[in-house]
């Protein structure tokens, strides 16, 4: 090897040139031996120089040939001595490493790997590291967590006999309570897995929500059966609704069904607001449905708003 280059232009003045004289080596990798002429020093160098694929981790040991038979060489020896390949499975990482390190324990330090004081290794540390090793490395960690949980509030439900059956009130508003407590929190590879209760700092106890629900049962025959009809009518022909329940259940006392035994003009009054056959029909009723209480609600509405209430002597 010469140094400069062979090809390197001659400057005027001074000018040194550097001629490294090859010699004999013998790289020996394993079970492999290379025989070569080369100028380098550097052990890694002459083993690249003699084909061989070296890694970083690699280590070599050098001297002088002194068994020239059984090596069948003269000259420089170069060993390779190869570093142990191993993988690390490591905060969510996979990691192919080599190390010269004879153990599990070293391995790891020797890639920067930090093990902490609760961290598992799949393989103890102590063990020897053998080549191709596959080794998992478990986080384990702890620390201290004030946490604030919310205590879901509860609900009561109280029967009403005195409201319509399908009508709920809140009477007492729910509200959630809250927990504040201290845990020892355990993670494994940063996922929480348990947790030790510490301390109570502190403790708001949830409100009981009560919700009344109404059981009465309204059936066709009563008064309060046919309000909403009767809200509704006497909204839309602008009469008040009290009068017109006032009438029904002095009348029917909410029965649609109900004849009276009266006889007026040879008529019985008939249904809700007891209509005489002829009145209910010339109020724009007919006999067909001089028992629907419907109809009776909405003739009944427009007639109050036209002529009044003097129709009914029983109010």
């Amino acid at each position: 090897m010469v140094e400069p280059t062979a090809s390197t232009t001659v400057t005027k003045g001074m000018f040194n040139i550097n001629v490294y004289r090859a010699r004999p080596v013998l790289v020996v990798d394993g079970s492999h031996s290379y025989r070569l002429m080369s100028a380098y020093v550097s052990p890694r160098l002459l083993a690249k120089a003699a084909g061989v694929n070296v890694y970083p981790e690699d280590d070599y040991t050098t001297g002088i040939v002194t068994n020239i038979v059984q090596d069948q060489a003269i000259g420089e020896k170069v060993t390779v001595i190869r570093a142990k390949p191993f993988t690390v499975h490591v905060d969510g990482e996979t990691r192919d490493l080599r190390t010269q390190a004879k153990t599990v324990g070293a391995a790891l330090s020797s890639a920067g790997i930090a093990l902490g004081p609760k961290d598992t290794v799949s393989t103890p540390v102590t063990a020897p590291l053998t080549p191709d090793a596959q080794l998992t490395v478990t986080r384990v960690t702890q620390a201290v967590v004030t946490l604030t949980q919310s205590l879901p509030y509860s609900t009561q439900t109280v029967n009403n006999p005195n409201v319509l059956e399908g009508q709920t009130t809140v009477t007492t508003a729910g509200a959630n309570g809250q927990k504040v407590a201290t845990y020892l929190v355990h993670y494994t590879n940063g996922v929480a897995t348990s947790q030790d209760l510490l301390n109570v700092n502190s403790v708001t106890s949830p409100t009981t929500q009560v919700v009344s629900v109404g059981t009465e049962v309204l059936f066709e025959g009563s008064v309060m059966y046919w309000r909403p009809q009767v809200l509704a009518a006497a909204a839309q022909w602008g009469v008040d609704p009290n009068t017109m329940l006032s009438i029904m259940e002095c009348e029917s006392n909410g029965n649609a069904a109900d004849v009276s035994t009266f006889v007026i003009d040879g008529q019985h009054p008939t249904g809700l607001f007891q209509y005489l056959p002829t009145t209910w029909t010339a109020a724009g009723g007919t006999m067909s449905d001089i028992f629907d209480g419907s109809t009776q609600i909405q003739i009944t509405a427009k007639k109050i708003s036209e002529d009044g209430t003097g129709a009914w002597a029983c109010q």
